[in-house]
């Protein structure tokens, strides 16, 4: 199993790759991609078994966990190289089909609800495994996040881990829910277990999401930004959209390199 510190050198490669695929192919969300890489690594590297499943909820964040997902070799050469390309499963949204991937997402405030119908069926059916959700900041907004939410915890499923990066962007502004705010309104429905990571250190994540001691669902906020990792793409909201152009990309490549 992979060694945490080596995670970082691992990251850094990641982000030089993913900088690359967004300017090859054009796609978007380049910020979203940066802003949960360390949870997503974490995730497939570190924590998740064999009886374990996660879903994307930010679908957003596709070429993030399609990177991932090859790197920990799930998604092989001959699909991964196909991103982007026109008949390819390989969108700006995951598709189902994919090795890996349990639902097509990117309508964001779907995956909680999905996580909590896996997780009650593995319970009904002493399945063990835990299910993983990551969400944005912003889809917490959604009602069927909230309601989502409200139903985990009067089951108190506790095979349920949910992730949320918390970069403070939606698409066209700063989100209004913020980490008190989405503490505050997981708290009220009735989350105990909720834990505020910084999500640059991946000591801090592989902590918060692999510790097996809990008495209900877990609630881990990922404290984020945007673009993380390229000092100067941090915090832009036009990150969210564009894609960097080939000059862009060469500058931010160079500038991860440098350190």
């Amino acid at each position: 199993m992979t060694n945490l510190q080596d995670m970082y050198d691992i990251a850094t490669r990641l982000r030089k790759e993913l900088i690359t695929k967004h300017m090859e192919t054009g796609m978007a969300h380049i910020g979203s991609d940066l802003s949960c890489l360390n949870v997503l690594l974490t995730l497939y590297a570190k924590v998740m078994g064999e009886n374990d499943k996660f879903i994307l909820s930010k679908g957003h964040a596709a070429l993030a966990l399609y990177s991932v997902l090859h790197y920990v070799g799930i998604l092989k050469d001959d699909i991964y190289s196909t991103l982007g390309q026109d008949g390819s499963l390989l969108g700006e949204h995951p598709l189902y089909g994919i090795d890996g991937l349990e639902f097509a997402t990117g309508s964001l405030g779907h995956g909680l609800p999905l996580a909590a119908g896996m997780a009650l069926a593995k319970k009904m059916s002493s399945e063990g495994g835990f299910i993983y959700v990551l969400l944005s900041d912003g889809e917490c907004q959604e009602g069927s996040t909230l309601e989502a939410m409200n139903f985990i915890a009067r089951e108190r499923l506790d095979n349920l881990i949910c992730a949320i990066d918390s970069n403070l962007w939606q698409a066209y502004d700063r989100t209004l829910f913020q980490i008190d705010k989405v503490r505050g309104v997981f708290g009220a429905a009735g989350w105990e277990d909720i834990r505020v990571i910084d999500g640059r250190k991946f000591e801090d994540i592989y902590n918060a999401l692999a510790d097996g001691n809990r008495n209900g669902p877990r609630l881990v906020i990922s404290k984020s930004i945007m673009a993380l990792g390229v000092k100067s793409m941090e915090d832009q909201l036009e990150w969210h959209y564009r894609p960097p152009t080939r000059e862009q990309a060469e500058r931010f490549i160079r500038e991860i390199e440098e350190g």
